[in-house]
């Protein structure tokens, strides 16, 4: 695994398409920094090969003669508004970007926030752009049985969302949200409007003890059963803090992915084309036809050439994502 992401982020800093991305922006540092470098926030990096990508990302940029800025830290962020280099690297952690909830909001900026300056960087492009924001900390919360910081990621993917619909027209954006994969968590019991969602159900089991409203099939979290009976996990000293578990019916040291089919939203020209049900494959083709890119048909050829103002533009996000179609320059906010 550790090789693989050494190929991918010299993939991203050195090969096409990745060194042309305008906008990169997460976690991750330590993949672009050797072991023998430490961070901005005094932490090591583990790359093995000696390289230090963060350096050579900026070369590339001095030899190209376009203006680009390296940032670590959510003032830097919020700077890059004013200072609008062409091509903008962010690395704000060392590892996976924060869960939101245990995050320094004064250092690490939120998913919300990075999307915005994603968008006002890229909308600069008269051809229009493609974005592709990612919630992936909803994932890991949900393998680590951490339903509190899940649900609060989801709502910070919300929020992202927001800001993209707020800044980009539907008259010549199409953005769409959707998920590659479910996760087995399942909510239980007839709790009626305005039960916790994160406590137990209304209802108790047959046995007299309380089940949750949120728990999941497999995962870690698993309590041993005791002459047959369950435990009352709502009795446990860190029942509902944020690394609590909520119960599991098959242990294992992560939870699992499951099988459901998830749900695709969109806004914005030909989102009538994500409607049905259709194999996950085909969502990109619906995003070319609409921004006619690549090979197969694309929505341009029924239009003629002289109702096309610009080429398309796109942008994504996920649940895992979102994306935005701009078939023209979005409106100056």
């Amino acid at each position: 695994m550790m090789l693989l992401m050494h190929l991918l982020m010299g993939a991203l800093v050195h090969n096409y398409p990745g060194n042309q991305f305008k906008v990169i922006l997460g976690g991750g540092r330590r993949e672009f920094i050797p072991t023998s470098s430490i961070d901005e926030e005094g932490r090591s990096g583990r790359r093995t090969d000696g390289r230090n990508l963060i350096e050579e990302w900026q070369r590339d940029k001095v030899s190209r003669n376009v203006s680009h800025r390296y940032i670590w830290n959510r003032d830097q962020l919020m700077d890059s508004y004013s200072s609008s280099p062409q091509y903008l690297l962010g690395l704000f952690e060392n590892n996976h970007l924060q869960y939101h909830l245990q995050a320094n909001s004064s250092t690490e900026p939120t998913l919300a926030e990075l999307t915005e300056v994603a968008i006002r960087s890229l909308r600069r492009n008269e051809k229009g752009f493609f974005l592709f924001v990612e919630g992936g900390r909803i994932d890991h919360a949900h393998h680590d049985n951490l339903v509190e910081l899940a649900l609060d990621e989801t709502l910070e993917m919300d929020k992202a969302v927001a800001t993209a619909t707020k800044m980009l027209s539907e008259d010549d954006s199409l953005i769409v949200v959707t998920a590659d994969h479910a996760h087995v968590m399942t909510i239980n019991g007839y709790s009626g409007r305005g039960n916790d969602i994160l406590g137990p159900s209304r209802e108790v089991g047959r046995d007299g003890v309380p089940y949750m409203t949120l728990s999941y099939a497999n995962g870690p979290g698993f309590r041993p059963h005791v002459n047959g009976t369950r435990q009352n996990v709502t009795a446990e000293p860190n029942y509902r803090n944020l690394d609590w578990k909520t119960h599991v019916d098959v242990p294992l040291v992560d939870e699992t992915h499951g099988g459901d089919d998830v749900a695709v939203f969109a806004r914005g020209p030909h989102h009538s084309m994500f409607t049905g049900l259709y194999e996950q494959s085909q969502l990109p083709h619906l995003m070319a036809y609409a921004a006619c890119i690549g090979p197969g048909r694309h929505a341009c050829a029924s239009v003629s050439a002289a109702q096309l103002t610009t080429s398309p533009r796109t942008f994504t996000v996920t649940v895992t994502i979102f994306l935005v179609i701009a078939l023209r320059r979005p409106k100056d906010l």
